[in-house]
Formats: C-alpha cells, structure tokens, sequence
C-alpha cells in the first residue's frame, strides 16, 4: 500500500466524532497527500488529544489501545490477488475444459488471458482472437474462467491469467487433454496370406494420450479342435505390443487375429486381421470299407481340408466319375473355411459297381488321394433243425396172463446221397437187407406217451394189478388191430 493511501485512512479516521463532539480541524495545513508516515501518526495523536482533556494516565490507556489499531490499518494490502497461484486441469477430447481464475481486490485494474505462444485470446470478458469455442465466463464477480469448447489435442498446454498490475501478476493454467485410443489404419497390418511354414508378422499401431496399450487375441471359430500349441485359440497370444510375429506358422493358425487398445480413457479399440495359410490337400475317409446289396443305392463320403480348393473329384478303377450319366450324383457340402466334404452317390447297384473308389484333391502346393472298397453284401439263410425223437418204452397189454413190453426205437437216419446232373444210382454202395432181422411192430400203442421213468412206474404199478384186469381204453384203428392179432399169434406159438 502506498503512503499516501495509508494517510489518507488515517485522515478519515481523523474525523469520527467520539461521545457525540464534533471533530476539530486538524492543525497542519498540509494536506493527508502529502503526509508522511510520522506526520500522520502525530495528526492522529493531537487530534485525539484535543477531543479529550484527560490526565495522563487516560492518555498512556489509549497510546496503548491506538498502536495496533494502527499497525494494523498500516499492514492492509489493498491489492489484486489470485486465490491458487498454479492449476492443473485435464479433460477428455471433444469435452469442454474450464480453466479456473479468480482475482481478489481487483479494483480498476484489469485480466487478460493468453496462451504459451503469449498470444492474446481475451481482454477483460471479451474474445480477441477468431475462435468461437473460447469464451470467458463469470458465474461470480470475482470469477473471470476461460471455458474452451469441444476441445481438441492441439489446445493442450499452458494458459495464463494476467493482471496489468506494476510488476505484472500471473496465474499458470496447465491443461492436458486425454484423447481414446485410436488405430491407425493405413500404418497396420490388413489381411494376409503366407504358405505353411513361413514367418507372419501382424501390426497394429495405434496413437492416444495417454500412450495405449495393445493387445492380440485369436478369434474362436469352427474347427479350433485343430489348434496347435502356437495357436490356442481365444486366449491372448504373443506378448503385448503394437507387433505380433507368428514363426513357423501352420495351417491351424489361420483364422482372425483382432488387436485391442486401450489407454484407460474409454472407449477400447480394435481391429481385425484374417491369416490366410496356404497348404496341400489332406483327405480323410470317414469308412474304407462299405457293403450293399444289389438293386440298392449308398453314398461315399470323402472330407477335404486344403487352402486354396483346387481340383476334387471321385475315380473308379482309376477313371474319373463324371455325372453326365444317371448313374451317380456328387454333391459338395462346406464344413469349414478350408474343409469341405465330396459325397458321391451310386443309384441301383450291380455287379459292376463293386470295386475301389479313390477320392482326389489337389492344388498349387501338392496332391492327395485315399481309396475306399465297396463289395456285396450277402444276406445269410436262416435253416431250421427238426427235433429229434427219443427212444420210448410203451406197456401194451396182451392176454390175461400175458404182458409184454415193446420198445419203439427212432427211424434210422441214412446218409443222402447228392446226384450230380446226368448221374444215375448205379454204382453207388446200397445196403444190405438180408441180414437186417424184421422190427417189431407193436400191437398195442396206448394214449400216454411219456418217458421212461413214467413207463417204469407204469410197470410196477401194473404188477400189483389182477393179471384179469382189462386194458384201459384205446382208440382201436385198423393199424393197432393188425398189431393185437399178431400179439395173440405169437403167444399160442410160444
């Protein structure tokens, strides 16, 4: 605070009116201007001393009582100040970034704000440069913030608030803008075909602030049961980096591999790059062996996994199978990016249809065939065996004092002879008759036929009986009665 104000607080205070008397003129002609420090000091003093006629000690009381009152109103400092010397603020790209200035005890002076370059953007509340997305805001009186629109990476840096005072005073505005990760496309890798065997290198550059962090995945898909340990499939793969190289790379490493960048100001990015691995053909055969009966149709069936598809076709007994014909029909079915399953279908089957079929593939980078065979098949003949007959004793009654017991033995079995076309039975061993001794016919067949353990219980049971009793009732046919006559013949001969 300069003197002259200081003199002049302590002037207006020259003129309170204490206990109601009228301050009195002050006896210097000097004006409070031109006081000085002791002069003012003095004039306080006289001037108190002339309102009060008091004894020294009540003048000692307020010498004691004026001093700080007066150390104080000479320390005031009536000049600008900032509240914060120094801020840091950060915001997202495409937001809008207030940066903060408030000035204490501004008076007339006056606040600019500028920029690192030391370009004037605004003078008091008004905007100086052509920039519509700057503006100064003040929501209270003290307040002059610049509020900057829509901000982009280039308004990052340091912004000043000044005040035209003597020397000037400044307040630093440091302000980071964070911008999302992003993918530079024409600076990476797009998709890319290599051959088996070769060395792959896939890039993904990227750019934001802070610096982003990348990181490579293989994309799931059909037929990952494929994977090799240098491709595991939906799992991070490689190291995190702007540069993934794959050495060796085999077929089971084709598929999408995606990049993912991220630098904690939301939202992630990615990008995708398909790997195309060129290879020969290999075939597989679900059956090598087939068999059908004739008049029917079937179907082969042979699975293709090969990059880039060239040439498939079907061979039978080394000639290629054409459909021009309505004896086969061949269909292909995709089971894969690179698999791919060649079915051929026989109508009506014959003779001539058996025999070894051969599946080819082939392409720019090899060849492969498998064989399968397809024969007849043959329905077997069901035959069914007669049940044998067992040897059966049967109790036939005969006279009152006669009993006799026939055995009845099975037909003998008698090898068959098989004539061959034109053959006759001459020469052919025959059997011998003469010596065969005449079978016994029984003369009695009873109704119970059971086994031999039931025959013998029969017998006993019968040997109890009267030799009178007569026999139970039997259906009596004209065979069984030629059987009886010849029963009673025999005994009247014995």
């Amino acid at each position: 605070m300069r003197k002259h104000d200081k003199c002049n607080t302590l002037t207006r205070l020259l003129n309170f009116n204490t206990a109601g008397l009228p301050a009195k003129p002050a006896r210097s002609e000097k004006t409070a201007v031109d006081f000085s420090e002791e002069d003012c000091w003095c004039l306080l003093w006289n001037n108190v001393s002339c309102h009060f006629a008091m004894s020294p000690w009540i003048k000692s009381y307020l010498l004691l009582f004026l001093s700080p009152l007066y150390t104080v109103l000479t320390s005031l400092e009536y000049e600008p100040k900032f509240d914060r010397p120094m801020v840091n603020v950060t915001v997202k790209e495409k937001n809008t970034a207030i940066l903060p200035c408030s000035v204490n005890f501004l008076g007339s002076h006056e606040v600019v704000w500028t920029d690192q370059f030391s370009t004037l953007l605004t003078y008091q509340d008004r905007r100086i440069i052509d920039d519509e997305r700057l503006s100064v805001e003040r929501p209270y009186t003290r307040d002059w913030n610049l509020h900057i629109r829509d901000v982009r990476y280039s308004d990052q840096g340091i912004y000043n608030c000044q005040i035209n005072t003597t020397p000037v005073k400044i307040k630093t505005i440091n302000l980071v803008v964070l911008v999302p990760a992003k993918i530079l496309e024409h600076l990476s890798s797009t998709d890319t075909t290599v051959r088996e065997g070769d060395t792959v290198t896939l890039i993904c550059n990227v750019t934001g602030t802070p610096h982003p962090e990348v990181t490579w995945y293989r994309k799931h898909g059909r037929g990952e049961e494929k994977q090799s340990e240098l491709c595991p499939g939906n799992d991070k793969v490689g190291v995190n980096g702007e540069v993934l190289i794959i050495h060796n790379v085999t077929r089971y490493c084709g598929g999408d591999y995606e990049c993912v960048a991220f630098n904690g100001v939301p939202p992630a990015v990615s990008k995708i790059v398909e790997v195309f691995v060129e290879f020969a053909p290999e075939i597989y055969l679900p059956n090598k062996k087939m068999r059908q009966e004739k008049g029917k149709d079937t179907i082969l069936e042979c699975t293709v996994t090969a990059f880039p598809h060239a040439v498939t076709l079907w061979q039978k007994d080394g000639v290629q199978i054409t459909t021009s014909t309505l004896k086969y029909r061949v269909e292909v079915y995709d089971e894969d990016a690179n698999q791919l399953t060649l079915s051929l279908r026989v109508f009506n089957i014959e003779e001539s249809d058996f025999g070894a079929y051969t599946c080819v593939s082939s392409n720019t980078l090899g060849e492969d065939q498998e064989t399968m065979y397809l024969s007849e098949h043959v329905r077997a003949t069901v035959t069914t065996k007669k049940p044998s007959t067992s040897t059966q004793n049967l109790y036939i009654p005969a006279t009152s004092h006669q009993k006799l017991i026939v055995s009845r033995r099975p037909p003998v079995a008698r090898p068959s002879a098989t004539l061959a076309s034109g053959q006759s039975l001459e020469g052919l061993p025959m059997e011998n008759t003469h010596d065969r001794q005449p079978t016994r016919r029984p003369v009695y067949e009873p109704s119970y036929r059971g086994r031999d353990d039931t025959n013998k219980r029969i017998l006993a049971t019968k040997k109890k009986e009267n030799a009178s009793t007569r026999p139970g009732s039997v259906s009596f046919t004209s065979q069984t009665l030629a059987s009886i006559l010849l029963a009673v013949l025999l005994s009247v001969m014995l």
